[in-house]
């Protein structure tokens, strides 16, 4: 027997929450496929400057949040500082911006330097894989900004190729995050809320040479 029952919307715990700020944040988690990855992790933190975002860590992940400029370079920061030549290691998070679920809280906007951790790193150089999937949530034209990124990493020479349910680029580190940071730059300008995924990969004994 169908059930007529007027379907009702309960009262949801994050409605009318939300914020206006200028909070960009990245979730990820950090695995280096060696028997010394509990060192390789603490030392990458220890090495990494967080002083421009918040931060916080339990057993499942790191979080960093801020201005986008200081997440990201925070990020880069962490994962150049854990590799090492003879390891495999991945690096899967997400950057997100304007979750209607999203606080006030838990953030730090004030800076207004240079992103301390490039300097640091930008001499390392190395050549990874890493695969992402875009989320431009409430667009209608969501596709057209999908195929924008796509298009973006052609033009910044990371040979893009459509995969099921994601996107995979390769090239230099430092490369890779730079466009990382565009795309989120991007999004931050066309869509109110965006979600992206991806995983950066080195020395995997399974990498393909282009």
């Amino acid at each position: 027997m169908q059930n007529t029952a007027a379907c009702t919307r309960p009262d949801l715990p994050w409605e009318g929450r939300g914020t206006n700020l200028d909070i960009s944040g990245c979730r990820f988690s950090l695995y280096p496929m060696d028997d010394r990855f509990i060192s390789i992790i603490l030392d990458s933190l220890q090495k990494t400057d967080t002083s421009a975002v918040w931060g916080g860590s339990d057993a499942l992940s790191t979080v960093y949040r801020g201005k986008l400029a200081y997440v990201a370079d925070a990020v880069r920061g962490l994962f150049v500082n854990a590799y090492r030549p003879d390891v495999h290691m991945a690096l899967e998070g997400q950057f997100s911006k304007g979750c209607p679920g999203d606080t006030d809280g838990d953030s730090y906007l004030f800076e207004n330097q240079p992103p301390p951790n490039q300097p640091r790193v930008q001499d390392k150089h190395f050549s990874v894989l890493c695969k992402i999937a875009l989320y431009p949530l409430g667009c209608e034209n969501y596709i057209d900004h999908i195929a924008y990124v796509y298009q973006l990493a052609e033009s910044m020479g990371l040979h893009p190729a459509s995969i099921h349910y994601a996107t995979r680029i390769s090239g230099d580190v430092h490369v890779v995050f730079d466009y990382l940071e565009e795309v989120c730059a991007y999004m931050q300008e066309v869509a109110a809320h965006y979600v992206l995924t991806f995983t950066v990969s080195v020395n995997s004994p399974t990498e393909e040479r282009n």
